[in-house]
């Protein structure tokens, strides 16, 4: 049994439409999934954080709950949770926490421990998480950079990244192959 770290955003769940629906909203723009080549999404816009966080702050909410779930993603964290210790790491702010995990109850996503935190590779040290699953380049590079194993689910901003700790998964069933691989390899 392995104990998975599992981010949302963007990995679980399609966090970019619900970004991409608001930003417009707020700058009149019309950018779309094309457009996107930053993890910093805001940046497209050419905000700086201050404005970031006053729009995420009116629609977090909003960005959160409507979200949906990556096609197979459910199915494939309801197989793992059988078999293995989960543990979502998120980097969502605390003022986020109800609404994720009524997200998570609302998709039937189960886990085991639930971690809002900004410092993933502390946190995957201190929980004793074995693999996490993200699409953030700078948390791939983090974690393997202190030999600890990343499932990069792959996304127009993360396709740079390269280190023998770094797994792709360019969908949740090249995720669970990749949990197998890795459940013989590493664990």
């Amino acid at each position: 049994m392995m104990h998975i770290g599992i981010d949302l955003d963007n990995t679980v769940l399609d966090a970019t439409s619900a970004y991409l629906h608001c930003y417009n909203k707020v700058s009149g723009l019309e950018l779309t999934h094309k457009d996107v080549n930053d993890f910093y999404l805001y940046r497209l816009y050419g905000w700086d954080k201050a404005k970031r966080d006053e729009v995420y702050d009116s629609f977090g909410h909003d960005i959160h709950w409507g979200s949906l779930p990556f096609p197979m993603a459910v199915e494939v964290l309801q197989e793992l949770f059988k078999q293995h210790q989960i543990t979502i790491v998120t980097a969502r702010p605390q003022q986020y926490q109800n609404v994720t995990m009524a997200w998570l109850e609302k998709f039937q996503i189960d886990y085991h421990h639930i971690l809002l935190v900004e410092d993933k590779l502390q946190a995957c040290t201190s929980y004793g998480v074995d693999v996490l699953i993200d699409d953030a380049p700078h948390y791939a590079e983090e974690l393997a950079a202190a030999q600890r194993p990343v499932i990069l689910f792959e996304q127009p901003y993360n396709l740079s990244i390269a280190n023998d700790y770094v797994y792709r998964a360019a969908n949740w069933l090249e995720v669970k192959k990749q949990i197998d691989l890795l459940g013989s390899k590493f664990i």
